[in-house]
């Protein structure tokens, strides 16, 4: 009886010494590992394939990735010495994200030479090797990867720990999903190319941020900027013609019935071809597609019938307002951030808001719905101005002098976290006073 329990009791010992011993074997490769990535990327490499062999997989003995067009798996050799687009994200990544990189993914591809690649790497919260992952999770895993026309691990167990701990450590992946773009020897172009691709699409290549620059120098707070991406040609040819056009937003339905139809009637007096254009309100998926319907059906403006436009808008301002703090810009020394930043805080209101804009011009007028309906009400006071100045010139003086005669408050903002923090310093877009 004595032996025996000796017997049991050095068992125990021993399967916890080795796991101990397994554990900690696997902790110095894994951090092996981890090191060797973070040399590789200080190296210079003549292609792409050390590095994502070190990333995705080192060995030859599976093919790793799916093909998302084919649905076939293939190996890493159709990446290499290609720029590569990695797609981080876990599994709760928004059907939109992936809706609109579709549409890029199949644009860029459509000519003859294709300028990049992109490559999904899942990192979840739990092993995909342990008994943890079920088949939700896997269901899960399978319809996302089948809804994406681009290349994909075809597993996420595929991702070694040390490759998960460089994706969190150092590209910082927390929630929101990012793309870290690689150039054709594997080196970092971007650490978060997403913004400038939400922006500028496929002239953002090659992704680095010497383009994301150059690409704003060339930029002015203008309306082809506000709608890039998010015309199927109506707007454009508006502005050909010499249209004045309202962008409008919120998801007060009086006050837009009431601002649609007041603003027609100004125009009708001052002889103006106005177009309006309805923008919604972030955040109010549901609600925004119930206005829209109402928009349309009582024909109160031209309005997009995919809900995908309402949440593209929103989010290349957001993506231009992350763009502006990531470069150091301020409201203060930005005129396009601060536009930006104005448009935002309108949103965060309860009221509604209006862009009047000179065709293809650079003037624009904007306010806050209850200034810009005002306005409107008042057309017979700047009516004079409206013929000497021009419609939209005249308006923008009519509500500056407005905003002076009108007690202020600030409307709220919610910042996006970027690395290196928020400002120091952020300035109201229609007071000019510094917010708390």
């Amino acid at each position: 009886m004595r032996t025996r329990k000796c017997v049991s009791k050095l068992t125990r010992w021993w399967r916890a010494c080795s796991t101990k011993f397994i554990r900690t074997t696997d902790e110095k490769r894994h951090l092996k590992a981890y090191q060797t990535l973070v040399r590789l990327f200080d190296e210079i490499h003549s292609d792409n394939m050390t590095i994502l062999k070190h990333l995705i997989y080192a060995k030859d003995d599976i093919q790793p990735l799916v093909d998302g067009t084919t649905k076939s798996r293939v190996s890493l050799e159709v990446l290499r010495k290609k720029t590569v687009l990695l797609l981080i994200s876990d599994l709760d990544i928004a059907i939109e994200d992936i809706e609109l990189l579709n549409h890029l993914y199949r644009e860029s591809h459509a000519g003859p030479e294709n300028q990049f690649e992109i490559l999904w790497l899942p990192i979840v919260d739990i092993d995909p090797k342990s008994a943890a992952w079920d088949m939700i999770h896997q269901q899960k895993f399978e319809e996302l990867q089948s809804s994406m026309s681009w290349y994909t691990v075809h597993h996420p167990s595929i991702l070694e720990p040390a490759v998960i701990k460089y994706i969190r450590e150092v590209w910082h992946f927390s929630k929101r999903i990012i793309i870290v773009a690689l150039d054709p020897q594997g080196k970092l172009a971007s650490p978060n190319a997403l913004h400038m691709i939400w922006i500028w699409g496929s002239f953002a290549f090659p992704f680095t941020k010497e383009r994301e620059e150059a690409l704003w120098k060339e930029e002015s707070w203008r309306l082809e900027l506000i709608i890039n991406g998010l015309d199927d040609g109506t707007i454009t040819e508006w502005m050909e013609q010499g249209s004045c056009i309202c962008l409008f937003g919120g998801e007060d339905l009086d006050w837009i019935r009431n601002f649609t139809n007041v603003a027609k009637g100004v125009a009708k007096i001052a002889n103006i071809p106005l177009r309006m254009v309805y923008v919604g309100k972030s955040n109010s998926k549901e609600q925004i597609q119930r206005i829209a319907t109402v928009i349309i059906s009582e024909k109160l403006s031209y309005c997009w019938n995919d809900p995908l436009f309402f949440w593209f808008f929103w989010t290349r301002l957001e993506s231009m307002l992350h763009s502006k703090l990531h470069h150091g810009k301020s409201t203060e020394n930005d005129p396009v951030m601060h536009e930006i930043m104005t448009i935002l805080s309108y949103d965060k209101s309860n009221q509604g808001w209006a862009i009047f804009c000179n065709g293809a011009g650079l003037a624009m007028a904007r306010a806050k719905g209850n200034n810009v309906l005002e306005s409107m009400e008042q057309f017979d006071k700047w009516k004079d101005d409206a013929n000497q100045k021009g419609f939209v010139n005249a308006l923008h003086d009519h509500l500056k002098q407005k905003e002076l005669e009108t007690p202020h408050h600030c409307s709220g903002l919610i910042l996006p976290a970027i690395n290196g923090g928020l400002p120091k310093r952020v300035v109201c877009g229609e007071c000019g006073r510094v917010m708390e």
